[in-house]
């Protein structure tokens, strides 16, 4: 197994990892502000983020971030993302789930379309350089991320979420 081909395995297992985590949700907690204290501070920029929002931020930037990867030119800057258009018409739980099932189909589809050219080109994001597979392992580690964050909501809301690295596959190796 190649690091693209390691990178495609772990990406597919978290997203559908991520897939387990909302099949939890009650109808109310996509919605749920997270407790703010002292031992829990998620800081200033997501105090008020939902678990709804999360999702709809995470389908969103791996949607443009894969899809802009192979015509970005070389050295080329890959703006942020922006709001998440079209998807607030979505309803939260079963809808949005069935969505994000249908997007991250079409980002493998896109991924595996991808040259090993795109692989290998620099680009610039945030004022940082990356090489095309470095790009796509910051992607990995954006979605960990925002799942830890959807974890915690969960967690306040009384929902336990499943064990972390718990992958949906069993029956292979992963990465």
């Amino acid at each position: 197994m190649n690091e693209f081909e390691r990178f495609c395995s772990l990406f597919d297992q978290e997203i559908r990892h991520t897939f387990d985590y909302l099949s939890l949700l009650e109808p109310g907690h996509w919605t749920g502000i997270p407790a703010n204290s002292d031992a829990l501070f998620l800081g200033s920029r997501i105090q008020k983020i939902t678990v709804s929002a999360l999702v709809r931020h995470l389908m969103h930037t791996e949607k443009t971030w894969i899809g802009r990867l192979e015509t970005l030119a070389p050295g080329g800057v890959l703006p942020l993302p922006g709001p998440p258009a079209g998807l607030d018409t979505i309803a939260d739980g079963k809808d949005l789930v069935e969505a994000y099932r249908h997007l991250h189909a079409d980002n493998l589809a896109a991924l595996a379309r991808l040259s090993p050219e795109a692989l290998k080109k620099e680009l610039v994001f945030v004022d940082r350089r990356y090489t095309g597979m470095g790009f796509l392992w910051s992607i990995l580690g954006h979605h960990a991320y925002h799942l830890g964050q959807i974890d915690l909501v969960m967690r306040q809301q009384g929902t336990e979420a499943p064990e972390f690295m718990e992958w949906p596959e069993t029956a292979r190796i992963v990465g």
